[in-house]
């Protein structure tokens, strides 16, 4: 039986026609998102409190992040189950009048916020050319939220996927108990992450971008990809929802 057909139930969870056609357009914007990094130097001031005039105390990544991100909140962004945010955006009230949207995930804080800016800063030291140059700060910043929102989407379809696998075959989650290598042996496809990195290749490629430097932010978000589908996995275990 094809994904489609096992996945009727919600066409968000069909992971043939929604959700890797989503993964592969994150790629694109992910791996242009780098290249444009690349373009700039270390630029360390960006990352340190300082910078900016109204909050000397926050960092300029961490601000412009917060004011991208509430201008998404009053849009209505992280009414939606499967989004998340680096920043607290809780008290932004939203300016669209509707419903709350309806999502077919369990909403679930994965909180992997500090574990991507952590890694991306390693991968600036990586990727970039040294130095620091202040008549650029405003494109590096730019750059880094926009790589920084598309990790952070791109990372929480998990959700989608982890419910889409769990409504094709509920028992065989049930029968795990919860424990993580017996899901991770059911959730894990060697052969389409392989599929994965070699896109990220060919975009690095075509975009000029160093390979290994595409290939590297893709492998770390493969594993914390599934990381976040353990979690909801185990999750919607304990909920007692799965198979009843």
């Amino acid at each position: 039986m094809s994904d489609s057909q096992l996945t009727s139930m919600h066409p968000e969870l069909d992971l043939g026609r929604t959700i890797r056609p989503g993964l592969d357009i994150l790629a694109n914007e992910i791996v242009i998102a780098l290249k444009k990094r690349t373009r700039f130097a270390h630029n360390a001031p960006v990352y340190a409190p300082g910078l900016v005039r109204a909050a000397p105390h926050r960092s300029l990544l961490d601000y412009e992040l917060h004011i991208v991100e509430r201008g998404h909140a009053e849009l209505g962004r992280y009414l939606y189950a499967g989004q998340e945010s680096f920043s607290d955006v809780s008290a932004v009230q939203p300016v669209i009048v509707r419903e709350t949207p309806s999502s077919p995930v369990t909403r679930m804080h994965s909180g992997c916020g500090p574990r991507i800016v952590e890694f991306y800063r390693q991968w600036i030291h990586t990727a970039c050319k040294p130095g620091d140059d202040s008549n650029s700060y405003g494109e590096t910043v730019t750059a880094d939220v926009n790589a920084l929102l598309n990790i952070m989407e791109r990372v929480n379809l998990g959700k989608f996927v982890a419910e889409s696998k769990i409504r094709q075959a509920p028992e065989r989650f049930v029968q795990t108990g919860g424990d993580r290598e017996a899901i991770l042996a059911l959730i894990r496809h060697r052969d389409r992450e392989q599929d994965v990195f070699n896109l990220a290749r060919r975009l690095a490629e075509h975009y000029q971008l160093a390979p290994e430097h595409a290939v590297s932010v893709f492998e770390f978000m493969v594993e914390l990809t599934i990381d976040i589908e353990i979690d909801y996995i185990r999750m919607r275990l304990d909920s007692g929802q799965i198979g009843a």
